[in-house]
């Protein structure tokens, strides 16, 4: 039932500010924090604090930020031992935060950049988790060896590339919000819950494929072997979306690792990341299980 997740490993300088900057625009910042961050880690956090055993493929460099993202991650319940150290720095983000909840973030890839194909898959794992803040041969190569090990595969295609568009038929779950849903077929996202499921089924690379597509506070809409789940999001005040995607897909396949059915699991997701979107930080916001439950029972 364990969950594999393969991914960036960033260290966040997460900024308040009154309002998003515009181009030329200085904004003087309210506070600052270093927290945890990368959309790999972030995934693997959300899924450990769920109690699923969790496994981190990534690397870090061998500089304080890496030591300090290595005692996250453990601290966490994440499991840490296949965590790459390279030379160089380790990844960093700087994320402005306005008081309006909404995020603006400038990531230098350090490390990840020259994260390496994996040469095997943890065996009895059941889940894989990847996205798009490494290179895109390597984690085409991690999900194809989960495949053959007969784990089942979750890629969200986040940032959308170009790159990534080969890798979309080796999962098995695909999770895009809407402006990559846009990227990958071209067009714009229409408009309404019947067209938005067509749009949908058009990126579906294969049979038997789920496209989930996260809607931010309209919730999310998912396509796949059982038709049409679209569940709303609930109204909550919002601080921070920074890591609310995150937190939904690492959920996502935790749940899903325990045998839960895709509608349940996708009701469990959207409570969680509606709980993230009322902290501040990405990692740092992450429910756990008791406090998932709890919502959901709210």
């Amino acid at each position: 039932m364990a969950v594999v997740v393969f991914g960036s490993i960033n260290r966040d300088l997460v900024m308040r500010v009154p309002h998003l900057p515009l181009a030329g625009e200085t904004v003087a910042a309210t506070s600052y924090d270093l927290l945890p961050g990368g959309k790999g880690a972030n995934q693997a956090v959300a899924a450990a604090r769920q109690g699923v055993p969790t496994v981190m493929l990534g690397a870090v460099g061998d500089d304080a930020h890496g030591v300090a993202m290595l005692d996250a991650l453990a601290q966490a319940g994440v499991g840490t031992g296949a965590v790459a150290r390279l030379p160089g720095p380790t990844g960093l983000a700087h994320v402005f935060v306005s008081d309006a909840g909404e995020n603006q973030i400038v990531i230098v890839a350090g490390a990840n950049a020259a994260l390496p194909a994996p040469s095997d898959f943890p065996a009895g794992a059941a889940l894989a988790v990847a996205q798009a803040e490494v290179p895109a041969e390597a984690v085409a190569r991690f999900l194809t060896l989960a495949r053959e090990a007969g784990a089942r595969t979750l890629y969200n295609a986040a940032p959308a590339t170009a790159e990534g568009r080969a890798i979309l038929p080796l999962a098995d779950i695909l999770v895009v919000n809407e402006t990559e849903l846009a990227f990958f077929l071209g067009e714009d996202v229409p408009e309404g819950d019947i067209a938005l499921a067509g749009a949908a089924r058009r990126l579906m690379a294969r049979a038997g494929q789920w496209v989930i597509v996260t809607l931010g506070g309209a919730g999310v809409l998912a396509e796949g072997p059982d038709g049409t789940i679209r569940l709303p999001a609930r109204a909550v005040p919002v601080v921070d979306t920074t890591g609310a995607g995150d937190t939904f897909c690492g959920v996502l396949a935790a749940r899903l690792a325990e045998g839960e059915t895709m509608a349940h699991a996708l009701a469990v997701a959207v409570v969680a990341a509606g709980i993230s979107v009322q902290r501040l930080g990405a990692a740092a916001s992450m429910p756990t299980r008791a406090e998932v439950d709890e919502g959901l029972a709210g």
